[in-house]
C-alpha cells in the first residue's frame, strides 16, 4: 500500500544529520555502504539518497545499519524524530483542515464564531483530582457542530443585511441610540422565528408578543414602528424559508474529506515539478513587468497633459509603454534592434489612423525608455530560458 501525504517522510534534515555523522566518522559514502553490509560498486548510491532525503520511506533497519556503521545511536537523531511525533495525529490534522474549510464558507467577519466553540471543546477544562474529566465529542460530532455554527453565522449575515434596511423604514430617527436597539430587537425576532419553526401552534405568537411588550416598555418607541419592523421580519423570514436559506449547511463530510486528503501519493516527477516552479516564476516575473509598466505610464501622464492629448486618444500611447518595456528587457540599450522595435510600432498605420502623433510618440518613447532602464534593475531575473 502506498503511504498517504500525511504520514512520516524521511526529510532532508534527517539526511543532513546522517551526513554529518558519516563525516564525523571519517567515512566516504562507499566505505559507509560497505560497513553497512551493502556490496557492489553502486552501493554508495543508497547512502547518497539517504543523505539527500530522496529515500523517503527507508526501513528502520536501514537507518539502524547506517548509525551502527558510524558508531552512533538513535539518540543522535532523536530530536528530529521527536519533532514529528509531537505533531497532531493524522486524523487531527485532517479535522483541522476540514474545520478551516467549514469556517471559510462564511464571511471572514464571522469565521471565528465557527472555530471558537470548537477551540473551547479541544482544550480540556481543569478539574479537581477526583472529578473525572468529561470526554470530548468525537471529531465527526465536532465537525457537525462546526457546520451548524457556520450555518448560524450565515443566517446572522442574511438577517443583518435585511435589518440594515428595515430599521430605516420604521419612520424613527436614524440615530445610533434608535437604530442599534431596533437592530438588536430585529435579531431577537429572527431568533424567535427560527426557534419556533417546529414548535406547537401558538408558541411563536406568545414569544413574539412578550418580546414586543418588553421592548416597547424598555425603548419607549412608537408601537406602530415596532409592529412595522416585526411585520417586515415575518415576511423576510418566510422568504428565506421558502428559498431554503434557513436549512443551508456546508457540504462537507469528515469521512469523505479524510479520504480525499489521504489519497496515496504517486511517484514524484522531477520534470513536472520543475515545470510547475518555472511557471510560477514566469508568472511572478510577468506581474513585476506589468507593475513597472503601469508605474511608468502614470509618470508620463503630465507629459501627455502638457501635449494636450485627449483622454480617449491615450490608449495608443499606453500600448507604446509595453513596447518600450519589452525593448529594454530584450535588446541592448541604444542598439539598432531597440530602435527598430520602437519605430515599427510608431510607424504602424493602424495606430496612426487611431490618432497616434509620430513625433510626440518618439519623444514619449525616449522618456519611457530611460525610465524603464532605471526600473529594470529592480525586476527579478527573467526565468525564461534564453534561445
Amino acid at each position: 500500500m502506498k503511504p498517504s501525504p500525511e504520514t512520516f517522510v524521511f526529510t532532508s534534515d534527517l539526511g543532513a544529520r546522517l551526513r554529518d555523522l558519516r563525516l564525523k566518522a571519517g567515512l566516504t559514502q562507499l566505505e559507509l555502504a560497505r560497513a553497512m553490509g551493502r556490496a557492489g560498486k553502486n552501493a554508495g548510491n543508497l547512502v547518497s539518497r539517504l543523505e539527500r532525503g530522496d529515500e523517503r520511506y527507508p526501513s528502520l533497519g536501514l537507518v539502524a545499519d547506517f548509525l551502527r556503521a558510524c558508531r552512533a545511536g538513535f539518540k543522535e537523531i532523536l530530536d528530529i524524530l521527536d519533532l514529528y511525533t509531537e505533531l497532531p495525529t493524522t486524523q487531527q490534522q485532517v479535522f483541522g483542515k476540514a474545520l478551516a474549510k467549514v469556517a471559510a464558507s462564511v464571511p471572514e467577519k464571522w469565521q471565528s464564531q465557527v472555530t471558537k466553540y470548537d477551540l473551547r471543546i479541544d482544550i480540556p477544562k481543569t478539574a479537581p483530582e477526583k472529578t473525572p474529566v468529561q470526554p470530548k465529542p468525537d471529531l465527526s460530532h465536532r465537525l457537525e457542530r462546526a457546520r451548524k455554527n457556520a450555518a448560524a453565522a450565515r443566517r446572522r449575515v442574511l438577517y443583518g443585511r435585511f435589518l440594515s434596511r428595515a430599521v430605516n423604514e420604521t419612520g424613527l430617527r436614524s440615530v445610533m441610540n434608535v437604530t442599534v436597539p431596533l437592530f438588536n430587537h430585529g435579531l431577537e425576532l429572527f431568533r424567535i422565528f427560527h426557534r419556533t419553526r417546529k414548535a406547537k401552534p401558538g408558541r411563536r405568537e406568545r414569544l413574539l408578543a412578550l418580546s414586543r411588550a418588553t421592548f416597547e416598555q424598555a425603548s419607549g418607541f412608537a408601537p406602530e414602528a415596532i409592529q412595522k419592523l416585526e411585520d417586515g421580519v415575518r415576511r423576510e423570514f418566510a422568504r428565506l424559508e421558502m428559498a431554503g436559506d434557513l436549512d443551508w449547511l456546508p457540504e462537507l463530510s469528515l469521512d469523505e474529506y479524510e479520504a480525499s486528503l489521504l489519497k496515496p501519493t504517486g511517484r514524484r516527477d522531477p520534470r513536472k515539478e520543475q515545470r510547475h516552479e518555472l511557471s510560477i516564476k514566469i508568472g511572478e516575473y510577468g506581474a513585476a513587468c506589468r507593475a513597472v509598466t503601469e508605474q511608468v505610464w502614470q509618470e508620463v501622464q503630465p507629459f501627455l497633459d502638457e501635449a494636450g492629448v485627449a483622454k480617449e486618444r491615450r490608449t495608443v500611447y499606453r500600448r507604446l509603454g509595453g513596447v518600450c518595456c519589452t525593448a529594454v528587457l530584450n535588446t541592448e540599450s541604444g542598439s539598432e534592434m531597440e530602435r527598430r522595435e520602437i519605430d515599427s510600432y510608431i510607424q504602424e498605420p493602424q495606430w496612426i489612423r487611431l490618432g497616434l502623433d509620430t513625433a510626440l510618440a518618439q519623444r514619449l518613447a525616449g522618456i519611457m525608455l530611460a525610465r524603464f532602464r532605471e526600473l529594470a534593475k529592480t525586476l527579478p531575473p527573467d526565468p525564461r530560458p534564453r534561445r
